[in-house]
């Protein structure tokens, strides 16, 4: 049942862009990923990033198929699996699919959502722009990864 004459009904239709984009602009500032962007850098990712909402159950890349986008979980986890094995699990705030856009070659995992989940999408065309034009958003994921690389370094020694 759709409310009206609610706040979004009362607003002109400028103003109620200007709202979604605000709110889009506080979701990414709110992901630790993008802390480092400033506000004009989270302005411009936020024209280029979609947000899709997916059911649990659905894979979000196959190990060995190549991968069109990186995602950014707002909500839920998912599970990493390597040659049908369960690797990691990962959840709110992380990046998946950015090894494959940066590597430019196929899937090192398959992915598959655990719970219904939110993610921002960035389509493979635009993920090298973007690092281009927010440096601090590459230097997030340069972290991000030579943690995972740590991490999985730890537990092969």
């Amino acid at each position: 049942m759709a409310v009206s004459g609610g706040f979004l009904d009362r607003l002109s239709g400028r103003r109620r862009w200007r709202v979604a984009v605000d709110t889009k602009l506080e979701r990414l500032h709110a992901i630790p990923l993008f802390a480092g962007c400033d506000h004009k850098e989270l302005s411009h990712l936020g024209t280029i990033i979609d947000s899709v909402e997916i059911k649990a159950g659905y894979a979000l890349m196959e190990e060995g198929h190549r991968s069109h986008y990186a995602y950014v979980i707002e909500s839920g986890t998912a599970d990493v699996q390597i040659d049908g094995e369960s690797v990691a699990e990962i959840s709110d705030g992380e990046m998946i699919g950015e090894i494959s856009l940066l590597a430019g070659g196929e899937s090192s995992a398959t992915v598959v959502a655990k719970t219904p989940m939110s993610l921002m999408v960035i389509p493979h065309q635009q993920f090298e722009q973007i690092l281009r034009d927010t440096p601090g958003l590459g230097i997030a994921i340069a972290r991000e990864l030579a943690q995972r690389l740590q991490a999985t370094d730890n537990r092969l020694h």
